[in-house]
């Protein structure tokens, strides 16, 4: 599996590189077996592909980032998401998400500025991808609304924020991503009011706009408002398949939307999984 990094040293839990790093990993659940490659080559496995990059959370070091991305990858490629009906390329980008729960502020900081990163990644793969589509999970959602807010409309196919874990009202006009939405095609929102760890940790770890609810706990605040201003914003509950934070890669009915979204068919603003 082919990993990105933009962690200092590749695996640093804090401190960002100035470059995007680049290895191969035979087998990420033993993480000393990789090579390293260039972009360029990287560039040449994605064309022609669709490509999907995966952006991870909040308080992952990097032996945990790659057996979560294993573990994902392998479901994708069991349901079709990933192969011959899906995507021909996989790729992991990993940030430095810090390693400790005190660290959140920071990492919410370091995630801002890990956007540019991967916004960099995109633009090296847009130009020769078939399509190019985004998923994250919980923090990841800022580092890739965070990319969203300097690309070219539609540069992204589909942007599948999982448990994001950013404010919800973040995607409102006037509000910080709001304006990220013109970079992808389509924004789907993924969440479950069954999350604890939104429910209990985000609105203290999030202090710095507030005490607010997370966006991925019982999706947008104001879900009238924003099917009118946000066309392109479609709004998936998942409560009934997804009992906790990190179960979305455990839930089959996850990976069954997730097929239907790459069929590329008309999809219900509002659906429940």
């Amino acid at each position: 599996m082919i990993i990105v990094s933009c962690r200092k040293k590749f695996s640093h839990t804090r401190l960002l590189s100035a470059r995007l790093q680049v290895r191969d990993y035979a087998d990420p659940a033993h993480s000393d077996a990789h090579v390293r490659i260039s972009l360029a080559r990287l560039r040449a496995r994605a064309r022609g592909r669709r490509v999907c990059l995966l952006v991870h959370g909040f308080r992952h070091r990097l032996p945990h980032v790659l057996k979560s991305y294993a573990e994902l990858q392998a479901r994708m490629k069991a349901s079709g998401v990933a192969g011959p009906a899906g995507y021909g390329l996989v790729v992991g980008f990993t940030w430095p998400g810090w390693n400790s729960a005190p660290g959140f502020l920071a990492a919410r900081v370091t995630a801002t500025r890990a956007a540019a990163s991967l916004r960099r990644l995109v633009g090296h793969l847009r130009p020769v991808a078939r399509g190019l589509d985004v998923q994250t999970h919980s923090l990841g959602a800022r580092v890739a609304l965070g990319a969203l807010l300097q690309l070219e409309p539609g540069s992204i196919d589909n942007l599948l924020l999982t448990a994001p874990a950013v404010d919800d009202t973040i995607l409102e006009p006037g509000r910080a991503f709001h304006d990220a939405l013109g970079g992808c095609r389509r924004c789907f929102v993924y969440h479950s009011r069954k999350d604890d760890t939104l429910r209990k940790a985000y609105p203290l770890g999030d202090l710095a706009d507030g005490i607010q609810p997370a966006l991925g706990l019982n999706g947008p605040r104001r879900r009238g408002n924003l099917r009118k201003t946000c066309p392109n914003v479609y709004v998936v509950d998942c409560a009934a398949r997804v009992p906790d934070h990190g179960a979305y890669r455990r839930a089959d009915a996850y990976f069954r939307h997730w097929r239907r979204v790459l069929g590329g068919q008309p999809l219900a603003r509002r659906e429940k999984l």
